[in-house]
């Protein structure tokens, strides 16, 4: 198929394509829809994979030993904790299998794959609206949200596409409500490690009905690579939460690709780094365009321009997140993922061209 047929395929499907990265339709553009580490894939983990291309033949390791041992010793949890998993969306899949919650709690706006996940076994779902006043900030009123009736509500920390980290009181405090209710609580981490809040591991022990989960395809730059994990000190939900995956779920170069990672802590700092220095130009950049922008916390950024910036900036080969699909928002709000400072120059060069 010619690569122009082949993008207008993809543009007709594009409704149905809800997440950042949709590359595909959009053939030689420079991408910010997809919150990636700037800094790619890290040396090691291209090695690692290059040296092993010929495991590929061989069916993957279910129990994903190696990996395991590596993400426990990442994350110094136990390996009794640790359910490695093909990318977080397939955690979140594995979850709503598991608990087939009649009701469901979450915020909104929020990553629409947990809606999705919970939509597949039926569950009826409430919404906590965030408000964007309070810059989309989670407080007691969530808390509140959580009642005895809820199985299962999923937080994330940041928040996708908010960029806000949860508050550590209200974290605990729902917590707390949800231990009294039974309540399973999903807690997304996927892009704690490109930001500088602290994750919430150290929860898990008096938190039984906890589940961290987290994904290196985000830190690392893996997207083509479907690397997750779920974190959970309940050592009788983790073994039923290996059990309801696939069995060869995570492939034998996301395994390779995967351990790897765990040794790349320096690599993540690098990023950190990088991502804090160039958010906080970008967020000024968009300020100085008189945009509304939520002052985040992660690898992104979230903020109110024209319906038409998304259309005007992809005739210049730049291609932006629209939210209009997310919860809570509307065609006016995108989202724009920290890139490198070369990068970034362009996206804000082509941004002013536009507003001006």
């Amino acid at each position: 198929m010619e690569g122009e047929e082949r993008a207008e395929v993809q543009r007709r499907i594009m409704p149905r394509f809800e997440h950042g990265g949709n590359v595909y339709a959009c053939p030689g553009c420079m991408d910010f829809s997809a919150n990636l580490n700037p800094l790619g894939m890290p040396a090691s983990v291209r090695s690692a994979l290059m040296e092993n291309v010929d495991a590929f033949t061989r069916y993957p390791d279910p129990a994903c030993t190696d990996l395991v041992a590596a993400l426990a010793e990442f994350e110094r949890v136990p390996r009794a904790w640790v359910v490695a998993t093909a990318g977080a969306t397939d955690a979140f899949e594995r979850l709503c299998q598991l608990v087939k919650p009649r009701e469901a709690l979450l915020c909104s706006p929020c990553y629409a794959g947990y809606e999705q996940a919970l939509g597949r076994v039926g569950s009826s779902v409430t919404c906590h609206a965030l408000r964007a006043e309070r810059s989309f900030d989670a407080g007691q009123e969530l808390v509140d949200a959580l009642d005895q009736g809820v199985d299962l509500a999923f937080l994330a920390n940041p928040n996708n596409p908010t960029g806000r980290c949860l508050q550590r009181d209200v974290l605990v405090a729902f917590l707390e409500r949800a231990r009294r209710f039974q309540t399973v609580v999903a807690l997304d981490e996927c892009f704690i490690d490109l930001t500088e809040c602290a994750g919430s591991n150290d929860l898990l022990a008096d938190n039984p009905s906890l589940v961290i989960v987290k994904a290196f395809t985000k830190s690392f730059a893996l997207a083509g690579l479907r690397i997750g994990y779920a974190l959970c000190a309940d050592e009788e939900l983790v073994r039923r939460l290996r059990e309801v995956g696939q069995t060869w779920a995570v492939g034998v170069p996301a395994q390779i690709a995967g351990v790897a990672c765990a040794s790349c802590r320096e690599h993540l700092c690098e990023s950190r780094r990088l991502v804090a220095h160039e958010r906080a130009r970008l967020y000024e950049a968009l300020d100085a365009l008189r945009l509304h922008v939520v002052e985040g916390q992660a690898n992104f950024l979230l903020f109110e321009g024209s319906a038409s910036l998304g259309d005007d900036l992809l005739a210049r080969k730049i291609l932006i997140r629209s939210c209009a699909n997310f919860s809570g928002l509307g065609d006016r709000w995108w989202r724009i993922a920290v890139r490198t400072p070369e990068e970034n120059d362009e996206l804000i060069a082509a941004m002013g061209e536009v507003l001006r």
